[in-house]
């Protein structure tokens, strides 16, 4: 069986895109663009470091990669040995503790995220010239190898962002860092840790570090079938920015399944 390690080793030369499709215009229409008009919940391209050049043919799948060579069912052999060809070709100039900070389109989707990912959420709330130096902070934390990949993380304004504190059971304001564990759905959350903005770097990696440990022995993994009928019986609903649904046809309008008018 092929190494899984070896797909996570050739992934790191790369930066993976999540296009948020269904709160984002402008997403959605790069996804169009990848699709050569039309819509998918998914789409796949290998960029060039200038974010527009194009390294691979685009499609629904990593069978992108491939272009029009054809042949047998390709695997994750495959898939890492011609991301490989294409990474020796570009050699990192930065260093991956610089790398950006994620950051959301609203709160609520990145609690919703974070829940159907099963990761807690970083949510750091600053005021007006606060952020550069809690981005300087958390790059020193969610950067390093140990943590990256354990939490989702996202930017709040103290001034503007009051909403959030309604799906949490929280009623704290002002700046800092505040750990918090979704609820099955992702509608709701509760704050686990919250630590002020003047945290050092070391203090706040072991308290997500501590968080983390808690968060694991606690969640049971979702089976994703049983969670879809669960969430189905209970209403559960998650509006996007976004109308839900695919444009395979490419139209410009989304597809009306078939059954409904």
């Amino acid at each position: 069986m092929f190494s899984e390690k070896k797909v996570i080793e050739a992934s790191r030369d790369f930066v993976c895109v999540r296009l948020e499709s269904y709160e984002s215009e402008e997403h959605q229409g790069m996804v169009r663009d990848l699709l050569r008009g039309a819509f998918a919940n998914t789409a796949f391209c290998v960029l060039a470091p200038d974010g527009k050049k194009r390294l691979s043919s685009s499609g629904r799948s990593p069978a992108a990669l491939f272009g029009r060579r054809g042949g047998p069912e390709f695997g994750a052999e495959e898939v890492v040995e011609v991301l490989q060809e294409i990474s020796s070709e570009y050699k990192a100039k930065g260093d991956d503790k610089d790398a950006v900070i994620q950051d959301f389109h609203s709160f609520r989707q990145a609690l919703n995220v974070a829940a159907g990912d099963q990761r807690l959420l970083v949510y750091t709330i600053s005021k007006e010239g606060e952020r550069k130096k809690a981005e300087k902070v958390l790059q020193a934390v969610l950067n390093d190898a140990e943590i990256e990949g354990l939490f989702h993380h996202d930017f709040g304004d103290a001034a503007i962002d009051k909403n959030w504190m309604k799906s949490v059971s929280d009623e704290r304001t002002g700046s800092g860092f505040v750990v918090i564990h979704a609820d099955e759905f992702g509608m709701q959350g509760k704050v686990v840790a919250r630590l002020p903005l003047e945290t050092s770097s070391k203090a706040l990696r072991e308290k997500l570090m501590a968080s983390n440990e808690v968060f694991a022995e606690s969640e049971e993994r979702k089976i994703y079938s049983e969670h879809v009928r669960e969430g189905r019986r209970n209403g559960v609903f998650f509006e996007g920015g976004m109308p839900y649904g695919e444009d395979r046809d490419g139209d410009g309008k989304i597809d009306v399944k078939r059954g409904r008018r």
